[in-house]
């Protein structure tokens, strides 16, 4: 074997193939030595089979630093004629933001909800501050984590007179595309507007103990059928 080569079985490669530091060895198909000069500082080894050889030198995908969100159910989504209201069609998202407007139910004091994937399981679990009303939003207790017995996530409550109150809020689940738990933060609650009382607003935070991927979202009115209100459904990658 000569002095300067690259041992290999059957003689060896020139030293002469490589032409400048950090160039590597690779090949452009089956024994067929090829060289790959150096990419640019600051840029990754990248498999392309676009290339002659398999690779390529690229600059370091930047990930993104926030949400991008999208509008999955164009114009919202009417809350009338139903106790369960589901928006569905959502696929690889891993953030959902659902904003509740004005939704409420023929019948007083119903408390809306959020349920994922139709789950009427016990796989809510939360902790928070609710507010309770007399007239007007004076009283506050905590709300215990549920850790065995919730079968929906808490969004707020009506009022004791079903023409005055109406809920609205806002729900963000992050982790939907994965088997993990998905994480839950809203805040929401009935107006008093009309003069009831009994109606309740709540801040938690939580998660959705399920390893299934989101698919669909639901509110669901406690008692009686949804009269009125919209839902939108933001998902982002």
């Amino acid at each position: 074997m000569s002095s300067g080569r690259i041992p290999s079985v059957e003689g060896g490669i020139q030293p002469t193939i490589f032409d400048a530091k950090a160039d590597i060895l690779t090949a452009t198909a089956a024994d067929t030595p090829a060289r790959l000069a150096v990419g640019a500082n600051n840029t990754v080894l990248t498999a392309d089979s676009s290339t002659a050889t398999g690779l390529k030198w690229a600059a370091v995908a930047t990930p993104s630093t926030s949400a991008n969100w999208s509008l999955l159910n164009t114009g919202g989504t009417a809350l009338t004629g139903a106790q369960t209201i589901t928006v569905s069609g959502i696929t690889g998202a891993d953030k959902i933001m659902v904003l509740i407007s004005d939704a409420s139910s023929a019948t007083v004091s119903s408390r809306i909800s959020l349920r994922l994937n139709t789950d009427t399981g016990a796989n809510y679990n939360f902790v928070g501050v609710r507010l309770t009303a007399a007239t007007t939003y004076a009283k506050g207790n905590f709300i215990g984590a549920n850790l065995t017995t919730t079968t929906n996530y808490w969004i707020g409550q009506m009022a004791n007179t079903s023409a005055s109150s109406a809920v609205s809020g806002y729900c963000i689940i992050s982790g939907c595309n994965t088997s993990g738990l998905k994480m839950i933060n809203s805040a929401g609650g009935g107006d008093d507007s009309g003069g009831g009382n009994s109606q309740e607003l709540y801040f938690n935070g939580g998660y959705y103990s399920s390893t299934s991927t989101i698919s669909s979202i639901s509110l669901f009115s406690s008692t009686g059928n949804f009269d009125g209100g919209t839902v939108y459904v933001y998902t982002s990658a």
